[in-house]
């Protein structure tokens, strides 16, 4: 990020920004409403007042604009899941001197994105504590306390694996290190390939041709625990594809 130019780099942590204060003031409440509804309700008034009290037409049209444009960015914020994944141009693999993960060897992350349980499905946003791991059979598995004692999960495999992409999630005053990580989603209340068999081994029973694309993201403080995912990915990857091929 900081060979960006600076117009870009500020312009990315403006959105940031915007997509924090959206994200926060839809969940804080000051008697019994949301920060956002109050914003909204008082921007709309200001208008209302500009033509009551004849503040003069310039006033009333930056106050119309102001709302439209509250309006707009609540909208946006919403559709976009609060966050936006910017894909770094000049990203490079990592180093062949980074050593993947060990089977089983559980990593922190900051998780976000849809991940599901048997029988509910939820998005969260650079949720902590998550964790990482993959399993020596070959399961990639994300585990999510979006709650406090409650999880929710992700896995793929190196034959649902799609693509991983680095770069950065806008929220918050400065982006943030991330992995973009795309696979078909067998997991969840939409799926039947829901048995304990999975956590073991299992892997996807349903035709993978019928299977959606699904991306999650996992956020980092240290590069290096960033590369060791990425590598981890990348080494599975490689070897399922040349057993494959051999």
């Amino acid at each position: 990020m900081e060979n960006l130019p600076f117009i870009k780099h500020l312009y990315y942590s403006y959105i940031g920004r915007l997509y924090a204060f959206a994200y926060f003031s839809q969940r804080r409440t000051f008697l019994g409403a949301t920060h956002s509804g109050w914003l909204r309700f008082f921007v709309f008034w200001l208008f209302v007042a500009s033509i009551v009290l004849q503040w003069g037409w310039a006033a009333s049209i930056l106050t119309f604009l102001l709302w439209v444009y509250v309006g707009f960015i609540y909208r946006r914020a919403k559709k976009e899941g609060y966050n936006k994944f910017i894909v770094a141009d000049t990203a490079v693999l990592p180093p062949e001197t980074v050593q993947p993960l060990e089977a089983n060897e559980k990593i922190a992350v900051r998780a976000s994105g849809r991940y599901a349980v048997t029988t509910k499905t939820d998005t969260v946003l650079l949720v902590k504590p998550a964790h990482y791991w993959h399993v020596p059979l070959g399961d990639h598995i994300v585990m999510v306390e979006y709650k406090p004692k409650n999880f929710l999960y992700q896995f793929f495999n190196a034959r649902t694996l799609q693509k991983i992409e680095a770069g950065w999630i806008l929220f918050g005053k400065e982006p943030i290190s991330t992995l973009a990580i795309t696979f078909l989603e067998s997991w969840g209340p939409d799926h039947s390939n829901n048995a304990l068999a999975y956590f073991v081994g299992g892997g996807a029973n349903e035709d993978i041709s019928r299977l959606k694309p699904r991306t999650i993201y996992f956020s980092f403080e240290d590069p290096a625990e960033q590369n060791k995912v990425w590598a981890t990915l990348i080494k599975d990857a490689r070897d399922v594809r040349a057993s494959i091929t051999a």
